[in-house]
């Protein structure tokens, strides 16, 4: 949020939110935290004004009995105190059996007040069948405080869904029973055995039934003419129908039901019937929803040092608890906001630890929250255990899917803020069963010094379009950091956990440790790359994948490779029009006419999102401490695929390194500076790199350790300032300046790709490059050599190489060359110059060297070269030659052919002439 933010005022003529962002920023949290806590304090009223309360005189059991009793007495205590103008109240030892009233919730906090319990104070839920509810409620109420004891919610006994009998025989339309037997009738079902169940009921197909609906027929207390209240005639079976059935008036009113079902399409035995069990769920079958603590359109709340356990939902939710048919009816302060959690042990829980799930300004900090999802065993997870999202804290207030007019950075829509200002600090949030960490639309949030630790699917994550999310100084263990959109990471440690980059759009990664895990991912968003075909004379772009953008998208042209079409600049921005899944035409201005272009320009050009390339990687350290051999672990190391991405200090040690653009990339090359690998095997394309080191002393990996570019021109590696020790590098499309080798060997496979070393030294290394046939492939010019082997063919081009021990070049030859190709001017020395002989040998006529001369009957290799009439022939084939000369043709890459071989037309034969007399 940039700027001032809204203000709003509660009863007391106070400020609820900071007057500029700058005060929602976290310099020091333990600080801050105290200072909002002693102002929380504040709010409640000042000094303590206590109440224990009476158990007798209120009618409470803390024996575990009296359900209902008990559950009114805590109730009527709270209302009582406060009226007396008692701030605090506590609840004294022993286990508190509460229970349901008729709106879900058990215990209802009151304003300004502090409900506190003893450590040993147990409030257990008694089991129930209701898909909602709330332990403790806090609805629409401000400055309270929630402290101590446990909330044990009803998991263990909770029923999820019922079954029932049937007999033979339906209901008459006046509610009376009767004998038909071509109807099927079930058992009377009670509605008070089973309110939450049945306040939105479904019932499940029967086996053998083909008819597809059902009737229902419902009842005040007893099942008779005088008690009939309605019935319908159009229910749809479960699980086909989704959607579940009401009640035709409140539990008082009508509380007893019976299904019928016509079965004369298929007919059924009384023993079949009798078989019958069918069953009776909730639509919202989940029954996702029951709370320890449910904190609804409420400011000012506390919680503090409380164990929740073993509730059918979350153990704790904040969320919006208002519904307007008119949206304009909703206020800020309705949306909830200043929460406070912390000192909470969440666990056991089905579906979440907490849930935020709208208000803002909440600060969860110093909690643990572990094991959702799980049975008591922390094994056993199934649907009585957990149901899905089972994660630690998830924020996610579901506005979207509302008539709340809420506010999104992404859409660029003012209105309510919704799950602002999150912070989340020192809690240990581990071993649950789907995820620890999850922002589904949150913005402003900061977790800062947490410890997740367990293995999960989910791991800690935020969804790519929430804006400023940070990650502050986490651990991480056994389990995984996703880096989306344009979060921030500064300061992680993972022990065998991993960091995943996924589909960045602006990140910034820095400052991480991994040991035994994995740093990873993928940043290319808004990177289209070339299209697959240009209209030129409608200016159409196509691609062959949908490219996901809609009109007015801004776009940019590059040309690192290619050129763009005429009447395209690369120094402007444009506008997508006339947009189809995989095509679009551009314009300079939203929403306007399309740029006319006159030609299709060069192949290799790209398109993209203005913005593209925004992944900002610095300071990474990953690192095992031992690797066994040279096979591949793709469960540790560095593996990055970015577009354009900018990586800076990065270690890996005993792993492997990747860093590489999407195929064919023809966009930003990728920058990357300050990049060691230690005993491990590196992979890099399409990059930019300096000051790059690896260093190896176990054997080296088979096919080489370090591969600069490909045999695709595209994954170009600029590489300006190297050291190599102990390791094989291969040569792709490369270039590489300034570069040590030690103990090393320069490799480069047969491809038409250029690359080139240059002005680099080496020592006690090899340059195997004896197989390259394609002219100037490789090129080695201004080095040093030290105890240098060079094993090269005539298409490596070696110029200006001094060999420290001769202090000679490398251009040193005892005869004019016999193969290769020399420039006009070209000097090659003589390697054994005398006196009487020359110096060297200068070309004068620029082409091919060739000493062999066509024979007749002769068996040629292909790429086999000889000379005839002043140019050189290469053979295309391999075979023999005929018993009389062809006549070789002179026009540039003519062919002819020869008994079985083919001869192609090189160029003009070099040659060299004698300089430089050496007197005798």
């Amino acid at each position: 949020m940039e700027g001032k933010i809204k203000k709003l005022k509660n009863e007391a003529d106070e400020y609820m939110y900071p007057v500029t962002v700058a005060d929602a920023v976290f310099t020091d949290p333990e600080q801050t935290l105290t200072a909002k806590l002693a102002d929380m304090e504040k709010r409640l009223g000042g000094s303590p004004i206590s109440y224990a309360i009476e158990l007798e005189r209120w009618g409470i059991r803390n024996d575990g009995t009296n359900a209902e009793q008990t559950t009114q007495g805590i109730n009527n205590a709270l209302a009582w105190a406060k009226s007396q103008g008692y701030n605090h109240v506590l609840l004294g030892s022993g286990t508190y059996s509460v229970r349901l009233d008729t709106n879900d919730a058990a215990i209802h906090m009151l304003s300004g007040m502090h409900f506190e319990m003893k450590n040993d104070c147990v409030l257990q839920l008694q089991g129930n069948s209701s898909p909602n509810y709330r332990v403790i409620e806090i609805k629409q109420i401000e400055h309270a405080k929630v402290s101590g004891g446990r909330i044990i919610g009803d998991k263990a006994s909770h029923q999820y869904e019922m079954y029932v009998k049937f007999v033979r025989g339906g209901v008459n339309a006046d509610g009376t029973l009767n004998d038909n037997p071509n109807f099927i009738r079930s058992e009377v079902i009670d509605r008070y055995k089973a309110p939450g169940l049945l306040n939105n009921f479904r019932l499940w197909s029967i086996p053998g039934v083909k008819n597809t609906v059902y009737s229902f027929y419902q009842y005040k207390d007893t099942v008779s003419k005088e008690t009939f209240v309605n019935f319908r005639n159009n229910g749809g079976f479960a699980p086909v129908t989704s959607s579940g059935r009401g009640w035709f008036d409140t539990i008082d009113k009508a509380n007893k039901m019976i299904f019928t079902i016509d079965i004369s399409s298929s007919p059924l035995t009384d023993a079949q019937i009798a078989q019958i069990n069918a069953k009776v769920d909730n639509a919202y079958y989940t029954h996702e929803s029951g709370l320890g603590i449910g904190i609804l359109s409420s400011n000012y709340i506390e919680i503090d040092g409380m164990e929740i356990s073993d509730c059918t939902g979350d153990g704790i939710l904040t969320g919006i608890g208002v519904y307007y048919d008119d949206a304009s009816k909703y206020t800020q302060q309705e949306m909830g906001q200043h929460i406070y959690i912390h000192g909470c042990d969440i666990h056991h829980c089905r579906r979440q630890g907490m849930s935020l799930c709208g208000p803002n300004d909440v600060y969860v900090f110093n909690n643990t929250i572990h094991h959702i999802g799980f049975a008591s065993d922390n094994v056993t997870t199934d649907f009585k255990n957990g149901t899905a999202p089972m994660f630690g804290i998830d924020i996610e207030s579901m506005v979207s899917e509302s008539n709340i007019p809420y506010k999104s950075n992404y859409l660029n829509q003012d209105g309510l803020e919704t799950n602002y200002r999150i912070y989340i600090y020192n809690n240990y949030i581990h071993h649950n069963a789907k995820g620890h960490f999850v922002n589904a639309d949150g913005t402003h949030i900061t977790l800062q010094n947490n410890t997740f630790e367990g293995s999960n699917v989910g791991g800690i994550s935020s969804y790519p379009n929430q804006w400023f999310v940070k990650y502050l100084n986490n651990t991480f263990i056994q389990c995984q950091l996703v880096v989306a959109g344009n979060n921030v990471v500064n300061g992680a440690v993972a022990n065998k956990a991993n960091i995943n980059v996924n589909n960045a759009q602006g990140a910034l990664i820095e400052n991480c440790q991994i040991k035994d895990g994995l740093f990873y991912g993928s940043s290319i968003y808004g990177y289209f790359g070339s299209p697959a075909s240009v209209d030129v004379a409608t200016g159409t772009f196509t691609y062959t994948a949908a490219h996901g953008m809609g009109n007015g998208a801004q776009i940019s042209f590059e040309q690192w490779f290619g050129k763009v079409p005429t009447g395209i600049s690369v120094d402007k921005l444009y506008y997508t029009v006339n947009v189809t899944p995989n095509s679009f035409q551009v314009s300079e201005t939203k929403g306007g006419v399309p740029v006319v272009i006159t030609d299709a320009g060069v192949s290799g050009f790209s398109i993209s999102r203005y913005n593209y390339g925004r992944c900002y990687i610095s300071n990474i350290v990953v690192e095992k401490d031992w690797k066994d051999g040279n096979t591949f672990d793709d469960t540790t190391g560095f593996s990055l695929l970015t577009a354009g991405g900018v990586i800076k200090n990065v270690i890996v040690k005993n792993s492997t390194l990747s860093i590489k653009p999407p195929a064919s990339y023809v966009g930003r090359p990728n920058t990357a500076e300050g990049i060691t690998l230690i005993e491990g095997t590196a992979n890099f394309e399409g990059s930019q790199i300096s000051s790059l080191k690896v260093i190896r002393i176990k054997g080296r990996a088979m096919g080489g350790d370090v591969n600069l570019g490909s045999n695709n021109a595209y994954s170009r590696v600029n590489v300006d300032g190297a050291f190599f020790q102990g390791v094989q590098v291969n040569f792709g499309a490369a270039y590489l300046s300034n570069g040590t080798f030690l103990n090393s060997t320069v490799y480069k496979a047969e491809s038409p790709t250029l690359s080139t070393i240059a002005n680099s030294y080496l020592e006690n290394s090899t340059i195997s490059l004896h197989w390259l046939t394609y002219d100037k492939s490789m090129t080695i010019a201004r080095c040093l050599f030290n105890n240098v082997t060079l094993d090269v063919s005539s298409a490596v081009q070696m110029i200006e190489n001094i060999d420290l021990n001769t202090r000679l070049t490398d251009n040193r030859m005892s005869a004019p060359p016999t193969n290769g190709k020399y420039a006009l001017g070209q000097i090659i020395y003589n390697a054994a110059p005398a006196p009487g002989g020359y110096v060297g040998w200068i070309c004068t006529t620029p082409g091919y060297a060739s000493n062999q001369v066509w024979a007749a009957g002769k068996s040629y290799s292909s790429g086999s070269r000889i000379s005839a009439n002043g140019h050189v022939y290469e053979a295309v084939t391999s075979g023999t030659s005929g018993t009389v000369s062809p006549a070789f043709p002179t026009a540039a890459g003519a062919s002819v052919t020869d008994n079985n071989i083919t001869w192609k037309e090189l160029g003009l034969q070099s040659v060299f002439k004698a300089f430089g007399p050496i007197s005798s």
